[in-house]
């Protein structure tokens, strides 16, 4: 059988492409919303996944290829998962997505979210489309009397979590993305924001429409280089994944 880490949009489509060729693949995904996304008839499990129930999931149903599609910063689950496969002799392949040119005027590109929120604080009002995963960095610049502003998905536990953080109501946009250009215009403009913070998500991600959109507001925005990893074989399209993995397709 062929395991699909399906954290990204890509994820589910691989996945779902993948069975209606008639493999036998089964989809991993953290959240039940996640699942509620993918065919109902393709086998699917929900949840996150340490090393041991990722080792023990591999031997349940006899996993011989692992196709890593999480998300390019979610480096913690791609490296237990390339361990996981390299200890059960198991193939990995990452399918990454595509990466989008940002070496464009008003760009500041940065190599970590510390760096991001250093950068960051140069600026009075500031606009977060980094996830909720990384408002850790920023949530301490509101006590130094900047004004902040956060997107991200709108569900119950994202919510709570920036309340933890010390977030407002009147501090969130819960909603769900990719957003358009003119969309992100608007709420940048809005917002009167100085500098927009985000991360290198591709052009799936919606990272080029948020830049045209900080380029119409002659504003700068910050973005986060991609984590590096080590990943044995890369593929960034389902020829490339079919071709790499041969005769062994389950």
């Amino acid at each position: 059988m062929i395991l699909v880490l399906a954290g990204t949009e890509e994820g589910r489509k691989l996945s779902e492409n993948l069975y209606k060729m008639g493999l036998n693949v089964m989809a991993s995904v953290v959240s039940e919303y996640g699942k509620s996304l993918l065919d109902r008839n393709l086998k699917a499990r929900a949840g996150p996944l340490n090393e041991e129930e990722l080792s023990q999931l591999i031997e349940i149903h006899d996993i011989k290829i692992l196709i890593d599609a999480t998300h390019p910063f979610a480096a913690d689950i791609s490296r237990k998962a390339m361990k996981v496969c390299s200890e059960k002799k198991v193939r990995y392949i990452r399918f990454e997505r595509e990466s989008a040119d940002l070496d464009l005027p008003g760009v500041i590109r940065v190599d970590s979210f510390e760096e991001a929120r250093m950068k960051a604080e140069e600026f009075e009002s500031i606009f977060l489309t980094t996830g909720s995963r990384n408002l850790h960095f920023f949530s301490d610049l509101k006590k130094k009397g900047k004004k902040l502003k956060v997107r991200v998905l709108p569900s119950s536990e994202v919510i709570k979590k920036c309340e933890e953080l010390g977030f407002l109501p009147d501090e969130i946009i819960a909603a769900k993305g990719p957003f358009s250009e003119e969309m992100n215009y608007i709420m940048f403009r809005d917002f009167k924001a100085e500098v927009v913070v985000t991360k290198e998500s591709g052009p799936t991600g919606g990272v080029l429409e948020k830049i045209k959109a900080c380029r119409r507001l002659k504003i700068p925005i910050i973005v986060v280089r991609r984590p590096f990893l080590p990943y044995p074989v890369v593929v960034r399209n389902i020829e490339e994944l079919l071709k790499e993995m041969g005769p062994e397709m389950g």
